[in-house]
Order: structure tokens, then C-alpha cells, then sequence
């Protein structure tokens, strides 16, 4: 696995450096813990640069795609990388695939709502309350669904941002196109055909 091998060269260099690697949490305080994070975030962001100069682009996708890291901490700074450097294919195959799992999720939860309950409109659907129902600790399809069609915008609406910084305005318009149809529950998986980029 790439975050493996991320974490292998920070380790590399740590000892390069004579520093020490590993630590007993229980034997350290909370203080020094958040230390520790922070040497190792900047020796990871040191090994990322390093990997760009390299051009192990594939390896760094794969570390963002496993959420070993924030996507404020790690993939959005790389998305920004590729969009400096006009690598759209990279930015695409950085972002789409997550998106695509969430969505895929919500229409699986839709095809459950609907099964369960013939009688629901779309627009009782759009409108319900997640967050009075994040409250509960209770189990309904249509929360669920609600929950789901809310990640999928959120990923949408921080991609949109993305894509506002390049200059790929019909690829902008028909992720922008996703984004609506997910919002209104129209979305159809067929749609998802069109954000399938893969790197060869």
C-alpha cells in the first residue's frame, strides 16, 4: 500500500536525521504528543514534496484515497498541486472516485425508500430534517438516505471549488449537472459513467 510506503520513507527520514521514530503514548504527555504530531506532519509534508519532485503521483493519490490524512492537510494541497501544474487527468482521478462511492450509496439508499415507502415524494425526501434526525440515536431509511446525499453534495460543492480554478468549463458544467440532479434525487447511476477516470 502507498500509505506504507509514505510512512516507511518518513521513517527513513527520522533515523536519517537521528530522530526517533516510534514513542510510548503512555509514558508521554498530552503535550508532548501534539509535539510529536506536529514534527511528524512536517516531515510527512516533506516527504510529499519530495514525491511530487519525484513524480509518484499515483502513490500520493493512493495515500489520499485511503484517508490516512485530513483532506485539508493532504488532498486538497495535492488537488491544488495539480491544478498548478495543469494535471487535470491527476486533479480528476484525485477527486471523482470518492464522490462516485457516495453517490452510488445514496441510490442505493433512494431504490430502499422507495421500495419501503411507494407513497414518499421527492420533494418529502429533499426536505428532511438531518439534523433533527442526527439527534436521535434511531435507524430510518430515509435519514440514512438523507445522510448520504448530503455527503455526496458536500464532496460535489468542494470539487466545484476546485474546478472553479481551472479552465475545463464543460467538465465544470456536467459535474456542476451532478450536483443538481444529486440534490433533487434525480441523479441516475448512469450519470456516474461520465466521472470514471483512471490513470494508465
Amino acid at each position: 500500500m502507498s500509505y506504507t510506503k509514505l510512512d516507511k520513507e518518513i521513517e527513513k527520514y527520522y533515523k536519517s536525521n537521528n530522530m526517533a521514530f516510534t514513542y510510548n503514548s503512555s509514558t508521554t504527555t498530552k503535550e508532548e504528543q501534539e509535539k510529536r504530531l506536529k514534527e511528524y506532519n512536517i516531515i510527512r509534508d516533506i516527504t510529499v514534496e519530495k514525491w511530487k519532485d519525484e513524480k509518484k503521483y499515483k502513490e500520493l493519490i493512493s495515500c489520499a484515497h485511503g484517508g490516512w490524512f485530513s483532506y485539508e492537510d493532504f488532498t486538497k494541497p495535492l488537488a491544488e498541486y495539480f491544478i498548478k501544474h495543469n494535471e487535470l487527468l491527476l486533479l480528476k482521478v484525485l477527486c471523482e472516485r470518492d464522490i462516485r462511492f457516495k453517490i452510488e450509496d445514496t441510490l442505493k439508499c433512494l431504490k430502499r425508500v422507495k421500495e419501503d415507502y411507494p407513497e414518499i415524494t421527492t420533494e418529502q425526501m429533499v426536505s428532511f430534517n438531518l439534523k433533527e434526525y442526527q439527534k436521535t440515536n434511531s435507524y430510518h431509511p430515509i435519514g440514512d438516505l438523507s445522510n448520504w446525499r448530503t455527503k455526496s453534495l458536500s464532496l460535489l460543492n468542494r470539487y466545484i471549488e476546485l474546478l472553479k480554478l481551472t479552465n475545463d468549463t464543460d467538465y465544470l458544467k456536467m459535474i456542476a449537472s451532478i450536483h443538481e440532479k444529486t440534490s433533487d434525487l434525480t441523479i441516475k447511476k448512469s450519470d456516474l459513467k461520465h466521472i470514471k477516470h483512471k490513470l494508465k
